[in-house]
């Protein structure tokens, strides 16, 4: 992951990621239902909201977080030491401090088109995954949602270094490195709460932000192949 500017201030990126988060829980509650779920990885966890989320949703034993910004980091473990204070944010160069098989649940949300190497992005989630355990991927940000191509120059021209990746090799390098791969829209009800003058994800017209939200905001659910 490269080193990513701050683009949103906390409560601004909180908020517009609300709906979304609250949306991604749904379907993992569904999900893990009756399995144990001790511990939890988010990949990609900024300041640790949706950790935090995770923690009070699932209490689980142990919390990891993956975070390239130092400051991020540090603001993470603050954020988390009510809920665990033992919780571990680690920066990516330090996957392999997280051992075999030890994770129930993992979730990433709007990453992958900040990561480099995909390849080695599941290869590291299909050797973490418990057997049971479950990964959970978002992505808007991808070639097949026609907002991307807005929002790939405005963050490229902020300084972000950004790749374009489509939902097909997000599904293949998946399935590649050993995972099963299902997939579905992130949302499909519930009302959108959008200020055009607090965000910078511009839409070309309504029609577009309705698509992004229900449409083109997709889910990913990995799983080792057992």
């Amino acid at each position: 992951m490269n080193n990513r500017s701050l683009i949103f201030e906390k409560d601004t990126l909180e908020r517009s990621n609300r709906i979304f988060w609250q949306s991604l829980l749904d379907h993992i509650r569904k999900d893990v239902q009756g399995r144990p779920v001790n511990t939890i990885l988010d990949v990609g966890c900024h300041e640790g909201g949706l950790l935090e989320k995770l923690a009070s949703t699932f209490h689980p034993l142990e919390l990891i977080g993956i975070e390239p910004v130092i400051e991020f980091r540090e603001r993470t473990r603050f954020r988390l030491r009510p809920l665990n204070p033992k919780a571990r944010i680690l920066p990516p160069e330090n996957w392999f401090e997280v051992s075999e098989r030890s994770v129930d649940l993992l979730t990433c949300h709007e990453v992958l088109h900040l990561l480099e190497d995909l390849t080695e992005f599941f290869v590291n989630i299909e050797r973490v995954l418990c057997n049971y355990g479950s990964a959970f991927v978002v992505s808007g940000c991808h070639t097949d949602n026609p907002a991307w191509e807005y929002w790939s120059k405005q963050l490229r021209n902020s300084g972000q270094v950004v790749f374009n990746r489509t939902p097909f090799e997000i599904i293949n390098q998946a399935i590649e490195a050993g995972l099963q791969c299902e997939f579905r829209p992130l949302r499909r009800d519930g009302w959108i709460i959008f200020d055009p003058e607090k965000s910078w994800s511009k839409f070309t017209s309504i029609n577009t932000l309705i698509d992004h939200q229900y449409r083109n905001k997709l889910l990913f659910r990995l799983s080792r192949r057992v």
